[in-house]
């Protein structure tokens, strides 16, 4: 009789520990669900305004640079000399680009621009290379280079 009787209780511990385990799995599903719930998509306008500030943040282009880029009149530069001044921020170099702007109505202006250029890329800044330049028509002495990485 009490092996009968140990028999059941310990049944009733082991139902009961699996009963618990049961209830705290489904209870953690509710959980997850909830946190899928509030998880919502990042639009590419998020994610566009996060790299930009990621790339002031670091140093590597200032918020005049990058709102010129943006908002700016594209062009083409020419290359016409490349100095490099030996600073450097994480894998891009510090360059000093002489370049030839193309004017969007005809016509072209020299600048030089100091900017920060993917190691990567260095090749790409060669005399007598085109690269993107970026501008506003009224103001020809400000202007922002765009080199991507090779």
């Amino acid at each position: 009789m009490t092996d009968a009787v140990l028999l059941i209780l310990v049944g009733l511990c082991c139902g009961g520990a699996l009963g618990a385990a049961w209830g705290m799995r489904r209870h953690a599903r509710a959980e997850c669900r909830d946190d899928e719930a509030d998880e919502r998509l990042v639009t590419l306008a998020e994610l566009v305004a996060e790299f930009d500030h990621m790339l002031v943040r670091k140093g590597l282009m200032t918020g005049a640079q990058l709102a010129l880029i943006r908002t700016g009149t594209r062009s083409r530069g020419i290359i016409t000399g490349m100095r490099a001044t030996g600073g450097s921020r994480e894998d891009y170099r510090e360059v000093e680009l002489d370049l030839m702007v193309l004017r969007r109505g005809g016509g072209q202006f020299p600048v030089r621009q100091r900017t920060l250029i993917p190691a990567s890329a260095l090749a790409k800044v060669a005399p007598g290379n085109v690269i993107d330049t970026y501008y506003r028509p009224g103001d020809e002495n400000t202007v922002a280079v765009c080199v991507s990485p090779a």
